[in-house]
């Protein structure tokens, strides 16, 4: 719990410090071209999550390339499931 609280007024410093306009000179972007954001292949991606209601802390997440992978303390750990099973 002190650990979210402590991530969460991060954030809220982060975003005050950071509200002030800022003025973006187009000029030094006009020799950047538009490309995909994100993993080369598609292991890195994940495609759904779920959270048992009763215990938000134990998340499940499912990976385009078919993985799925549990949390059982809010997602700072991650364990894969069926990584053992026959294919």
């Amino acid at each position: 719990m002190l650990k979210k609280l402590v991530f969460i007024a991060l954030c809220l410093i982060i975003s005050l410090q950071t509200s002030t306009a800022q003025s973006i000179n187009t000029e030094e972007l006009k020799g950047i071209n538009i490309r995909n954001v994100g993993p080369a292949g598609m292991s890195g991606r994940v495609t759904c999550i779920d959270v048992v209601l009763d215990d938000p802390d134990h998340i499940y997440i499912g990976t385009a390339s078919g993985g799925v992978w549990e949390s059982t303390n809010g997602g700072i750990n991650w364990n894969p499931i069926f990584d053992d099973e026959a294919l």
